[in-house]
């Protein structure tokens, strides 16, 4: 009998110091590099990630490790996926953030103005995958846009210009997703900046005109003004000669060679507002917030003329000979720079 209590105490105490080990273990710090960026393969059982963590340096005791998951109750909660480490974390915090999927995201970058196809290139540059499967996936997602906008022929326009944060192997449809649910969004503010009933045009319409003037505004505070010149020629029935829809037209063809000439102008397009009266079918860029305000808050103007000028700005005109006037400034200042 009293060899047996013996051997109990002898357990307990070899069981108490083996806890307190483990206790003391799991609040040493792993030493992983700068910025270390592990990634957790789908599949991968408690026991791979714990070596995959200690191969790293992310965790230096591996039992210590595996006790703590064992005893934490997080065996089958360690979640997939990318994970930084940009500092010395104790055992608990490593196992915590991978047990809550706090994952890495990346970035994603998208300017006002862009084309659905210059974005499909962005999204390869920037590691994501091929512009090729972007934009054969953005082909076929007008279903996204349909229930915000019937008249929508394509996605272009709706992909709202912001940055992101997605998780590693994103595929491009939930990325169009994440895009068009922020277009979404930001439609809403727009709504309650301005009653829909108070724009000037239905909300297609609007998005067309906001990616004209995205695309023309040389400078923020222009974006009203352009608006008001768009609006003021469609409601004297006047063509509203945009050269961003002629080379949308062209790019479109892969026709756009980097300058327009006067035989560009006469392009065969439903997008060249030189040719055809009114607002082109659909946008021709993506618009950001400024714009979109811009085209249901246009500048209360008379003009229906404006030419770019050297200083990166636009000379506004209510005629055609004040207009003529500024193009004639314009082309001696070229000639003097």
């Amino acid at each position: 009998m009293k060899k047996l209590l013996l051997i109990v105490a002898v357990m307990v105490l070899a069981i108490a110091g083996l806890a307190l080990y483990a206790r003391r273990q799991w609040r040493v710090v792993g030493s992983p590099a700068e910025g270390e960026i592990v990634e957790i393969p789908h599949g991968l059982g408690a026991r791979g990630i714990v070596g995959l963590l200690v191969e790293r340096k992310v965790i230096l005791n591996r039992y210590a490790a595996l006790a703590y998951v064992f005893f934490s109750g997080t065996r089958h909660k360690l979640q997939a996926g990318e994970y930084l480490f940009d500092h010395a974390m104790t055992i608990p915090e490593v196992i915590g953030k991978l047990s809550s999927g706090s994952v890495y995201l990346h970035k994603f970058t998208i300017p006002e103005g862009l084309t659905t196809a210059v974005i499909a290139q962005k999204w390869e540059e920037q590691g994501f995958g091929t512009a090729k499967e972007f934009a054969e996936v953005a082909q076929g997602a007008l279903d996204l846009v349909r229930p915000l906008d019937e008249k929508a022929t394509s996605i272009e326009g709706y992909l709202f210009p912001e940055t992101y944060s997605f998780r590693s192997h994103t595929i491009p449809r939930q990325a169009i997703e994440a895009m068009i649910a922020r277009f979404q969004q930001i439609v809403s503010r727009l709504q309650q900046t301005l009653p829909q009933e108070k724009w000037p045009l239905n909300l297609h319409d609007t998005i067309v005109l906001a990616s004209l003037v995205e695309t023309e505004a040389a400078q923020p505070d222009e974006r009203p003004l352009v608006a008001s010149v768009y609006l003021n020629r469609l409601h004297r029935h006047m063509l509203l000669q945009c050269d961003p829809t002629v080379i949308y037209a062209l790019e479109q063809a892969d026709r756009y060679r980097g300058r327009l000439t006067l035989a560009d102008l006469q392009f065969k397009s439903p997008y060249n507002t030189y040719a055809n009266p009114g607002l082109p079918p659909g946008p021709i860029a993506n618009p950001g917030y400024a714009s979109l305000l811009a085209a249901i808050q246009p500048a209360p103007t008379n003009y229906i003329y404006f030419v770019r000028t050297v200083e990166f700005r636009h000379v506004f005109s209510e005629t055609l000979a004040a207009h003529n006037r500024a193009v004639n400034a314009y082309r001696k200042l070229r000639r003097a720079s």
